[in-house]
């Protein structure tokens, strides 16, 4: 399967909304009835997306929507996926990744960037 593509970038509000689906959907259908542990659910929902996004933006945004769903329990998970998050950043730069990102859901990203310490 090939990365997600749209003409349209994929807002982070949409990303927070499809990551949040996708974890009432494994719950409801495997989760619960089948004892899975909060990190088989995470990582279910990383898997549902495994092979990422078109924009470097998008992959990058979704890292950290993982990252706020994992809250914080499962450190062996939460590194890696920090690092990449940091990576990433140092990479691109942050105000080039979010050039074509309209101002308030830039503002919106960064603060949640700033509570999680990634800048």
């Amino acid at each position: 399967m090939a990365a997600y593509q749209s003409e349209e970038r994929v807002t982070y509000q949409t990303l927070k909304e499809w990551a949040l689906n996708s974890y009432f959907d494994f719950c409801r259908d495997r989760g619960i009835t089948m004892g899975m542990s909060h990190l088989e659910v995470i990582g279910y929902i990383d898997y549902d997306f495994e092979d990422g996004f078109e924009r470097s933006i998008e992959d990058l945004m979704w890292r950290v929507v993982l990252l706020v769903l994992s809250g914080g329990w499962h450190p062996e998970w939460d590194a890696p996926q920090r690092q990449f998050i940091v990576d990433r950043i140092a990479e691109h730069g942050l105000d080039s990744l979010l050039v074509d990102v309209p101002t308030e859901e830039a503002e919106t990203f960064q603060h949640d960037l700033k509570i999680l310490k990634l800048i």
